[in-house]
């Protein structure tokens, strides 16, 4: 048996992630810090679950590779150029609000090779601007 210690620092950090208008996933400051964004070179794949369609992973990898996205910057903001892939997956980011939760999913790691994310989905009505 071997135990791992279960960090009660990173509980307290709500990760998460919005879909933009744009078609743009932005990541919030405190999500950018938490997942290690500013200054480093990272590259992120996603990955859906086999028995559930609807359940998309986030994979954090050191590499770029033809399924990687290059996590990029404007300003203090971080995001991923992500409107084919939700374009793909069908999701109506012009008309509604996906925010995603995500879940640390250490035990997944390996066989994705890299840092895997549940990424739990909410699903708002975007208010139209007058």
């Amino acid at each position: 048996m071997k135990l791992t210690f279960i960090k009660t620092t990173e509980l307290n950090v709500k990760l998460r992630c919005t879909i933009q208008a744009t078609g743009k996933l932005g990541f919030t400051e405190t999500t950018a810090n938490a997942l290690k964004l500013p200054g480093n070179d990272r590259f992120v794949k996603f990955a859906q679950d086999t028995d559930d369609n609807n359940q998309l992973y986030m994979v954090f990898v050191s590499a770029e590779d033809e399924g990687s996205f290059k996590v990029r910057k404007a300003g203090t903001y971080y995001y991923l150029p992500t409107q084919a892939l939700f374009d793909a997956l069908g999701y109506d980011y012009k008309k509604h609000n996906y925010i995603f939760d995500l879940v640390r999913m250490a035990n997944l790691d390996e066989e994705a090779q890299g840092e895997v994310y549940k990424m739990k989905q909410r699903e708002l009505t975007r208010k139209e601007k007058k």
